[in-house]
């Protein structure tokens, strides 16, 4: 880094250079002052990415942020180097357990993409954003990682499915639950939550997709959670759905087996889902309700 700021110094015996030299020293208090006079008499965009590295070595990081978030906003051309001070930053906080920390450093970065943000660093801050409940943020983090891994651990993939499902996009999460289950062999508890989870998403795109006129993909989806299995506190309402599916496609004989099935798992036959499928029942079977 100090290679770098020497660079662009200019000749000894400004503000700048003397600065520099404080710094490659390792006197940040000095070479600080010499930077802030030097923003004062030319307003310098130099001086700013010199103090955005000062202040972030001394750690920190709020002020070494809000100089380079400055900086950048005054010139993008500056967003790689920032970003190299802001990540080294990062570092340093995540190697001392501070994720908040890290956050905060990196968080002119998120504002900018996630192309900036180191591919060690993006799962770190992904998982961040994610245990507080983050999910827009998390979310383009946890896919940067899919499309940056040919093969990522399996628990990125619930996590995304997670962030998906938070953000109210059941049908995105899907594939990412699937391919979970798919990778997990261990931790039947997360894949319990897992598959519930899966359920429930599957369950909303097929109603999703039947109140829009896509019967094939709605049935589709309530045969993957019949066959699933959970939640069981929605098996009825989808053998229902699927048999309402069924004769809309023209299968009755598959409506019927899936109307007789919502009332073997009602075996008091009590309540309006009992009474509208022995309806559809006697429809079917005799062409009246």
């Amino acid at each position: 880094m100090l290679a770098s700021l020497i660079g662009c110094a200019d000749e000894a015996g400004d503000a700048i250079y003397r600065g520099d030299r404080l710094f490659g020293e390792g006197r940040l208090d000095a070479a600080i002052a010499e930077y802030k006079f030097a923003l004062r008499q030319d307003d310098d965009e130099r001086a700013l990415l010199r103090l955005g590295a000062a202040y972030g070595l001394r750690g920190d990081i709020e002020t070494s942020r809000r100089y380079y978030a400055e900086l950048i906003a005054r010139d993008s051309s500056y967003r790689f180097q920032a970003a190299a001070g802001l990540t080294s930053s990062a570092r340093m906080a995540f190697e001392r357990g501070s994720r908040e920390s890290a956050a905060r450093a990196l968080q002119p970065l998120v504002e900018l993409g996630t192309g900036l943000i180191p591919r060690d660093l993006t799962l770190p801050l992904a998982r961040h954003y994610w245990a507080d409940n983050e999910f827009e943020e998390a979310l383009p983090l946890y896919l940067k990682v899919l499309a940056d891994s040919a093969e990522a651990e399996p628990e990125v993939y619930y996590e995304t499915a997670r962030a998906f499902q938070e953000l109210g996009a059941c049908r995105e999460a899907i594939s990412f639950y699937e391919r979970y289950l798919t990778r997990a062999a261990r931790r039947a508890a997360q894949r319990a939550e897992a598959e519930w989870s899966l359920g429930n998403c599957l369950y909303e795109a097929a109603e999703e997709d039947w109140q829009n006129g896509r019967p094939a993909s709605a049935q589709e989806r309530v045969a993957r959670l019949i066959r699933l299995g959970v939640p069981r506190t929605v098996q009825d309402r989808a053998q229902f759905l699927y048999g309402e599916l069924s004769l809309a496609l023209g299968e009755r004989d598959e409506a019927l087996r899936a109307f007789e099935e919502v009332l073997r798992l009602n075996p008091s036959r009590t309540g309006p889902l009992v009474e509208r499928a022995e309806a559809r029942i006697r429809e079917i079977r005799f062409g009246f309700e």
